[in-house]
C-alpha cells in the first residue's frame, strides 16, 4: 500500500510538473512560402486584376498562454510579397510584376481545440522595408523601379489560420492574410490594390 502511494504521487507530480510546463511562455523561430495577390490596380482607366505570386517569409514568433485553451501569440515575420498584373492595348501585351518587402506583426489569439490542433485570429501591421516594380511589353523589360514614394509605409491587415502541433516544439501553420488598406498612396487604387493571400510555415520553439 505504502508503495503504491508513492508511485502514485510520483505520477501525480510528474502530472502536475508537464501542465506546468505547458503553460511556460515559449520563443520560437519560423520560415515558409507564401502566395500573395495584390487585388486589382488601375492603368489609364482600366483595371487589371493581379494574379498570385510565390513568396517567402522567416521571422520569429512567441507563445504566451493565457490558459490551457488559449494562448496570446505575437510575432515579428520579414515577408516577400508580390503581385503581377497582364493586359493588352491595341496588340501590346503588357506586364507588371512588384515584389514588396514587409515587416509584418501579426498579434495574434491562439485558441487550442486540442492539444495538438489550434487556430488563430488577430490583426496585423505591416511595414515597407523595400520594394522593386519591373514592367514588360511584349515580354521585354522596358522599366525598373525601387522607389516607395508611391507606396503605403505601413499598412493594417487581419489574419486567420490554424496550426498543428507535431510534438510541444514542432508546428505547421497555415495562415490567410487580407490588408484592410491598399498598398498604393494614391487616390486611384485605394479600395483596389489590396495584398491578400496564403502561407504555409514551420515552427520551432524553445
Amino acid at each position: 500500500m505504502k508503495k503504491l502511494f508513492i508511485v502514485g504521487s510520483m505520477l501525480l507530480a510528474f502530472s502536475l510538473n508537464m501542465k506546468a510546463q505547458d503553460m511556460d511562455p515559449k520563443i520560437g523561430i519560423k520560415a515558409g512560402a507564401n502566395l500573395m495577390m495584390g487585388g486589382k490596380f488601375d492603368v489609364l482607366g482600366t483595371d487589371y486584376t493581379s494574379k498570385y505570386v510565390p513568396g517567402f517569409q522567416a521571422g520569429v514568433f512567441l507563445d504566451l498562454p493565457l490558459s490551457s485553451k488559449l494562448s496570446f501569440s505575437p510575432e515579428v515575420i520579414y515577408s516577400q510579397k508580390g503581385a503581377k498584373f497582364e493586359g493588352a492595348v491595341a496588340g501590346t501585351n503588357g506586364e507588371i510584376k512588384t515584389k514588396l518587402g514587409y515587416i509584418d506583426v501579426p498579434v495574434l489569439l491562439t485558441i487550442n481545440a486540442t492539444p495538438e490542433f489550434n487556430f488563430v485570429i488577430g490583426p496585423q501591421a505591416s511595414f515597407l522595408i523595400n520594394h522593386e516594380t519591373k514592367t514588360y511589353v511584349n515580354g521585354a523589360e522596358t522599366a525598373s523601379n525601387t522607389k516607395k514614394d508611391d507606396l503605403r509605409k505601413s499598412i493594417a491587415a487581419g489574419v486567420v489560420g490554424m496550426g498543428y502541433k507535431f510534438s510541444p516544439n514542432l508546428n505547421l501553420n497555415a495562415r490567410y492574410s487580407m490588408d484592410f488598406q491598399s498598398v498604393a498612396n494614391d487616390n486611384i487604387n485605394q479600395d483596389k490594390a489590396r495584398l491578400s493571400g496564403f502561407a504555409l510555415s514551420l515552427g520551432y520553439s524553445f
